[in-house]
């Protein structure tokens, strides 16, 4: 039965491991850090879980410490890993942009950087 069991393993793991390039993405997730300007009761651990759950989003963390300054509004920098939907980066900002603003609390998103790297767009930050 051990020797059953031995091949039965060994036949699986062949079977894996001829279908593993079919399992990886087509593209790259794509990395952005990004600067939320939220009402000053905003709920920040919500806020995150919301664009978790968002298409297309994979991780979203906290880069820096939440900003609240007296009754003002709250300032919270993010980053967001995702999978893009094309190959138009602009376009790929815009929608993920506009669904991070539709969340409760968020009045303005504006886009720091993209993989790392400063973003604007014909000299203009990216704000949505």
């Amino acid at each position: 039965m051990i020797k059953e069991e031995q091949i039965l393993r060994e036949s699986i793991g062949s079977i894996l491991e001829q279908s593993s390039p079919d399992l990886r993405l087509d593209q790259d997730l794509m990395k952005i850090t990004c600067r939320l300007i939220m009402s000053h009761d905003a709920h920040v651990p919500d806020t995150l879980t919301r664009i978790r759950v968002l298409p297309s989003v994979s991780v979203v963390g906290q880069a820096d410490p939440v900003e609240r300054s007296g009754v003002a509004d709250t300032t919270l920098d993010i980053y967001i890993k995702f999978l893009p939907s094309s190959s138009n980066t602009l376009k790929n900002l815009k929608s993920l942009g506009k669904l991070v603003k539709a969340l409760p609390g968020v009045k303005i998103v504006r886009v720091l950087s993209v993989g790392g790297n400063s973003v604007l767009y014909k000299g203009k930050p990216i704000v949505i």
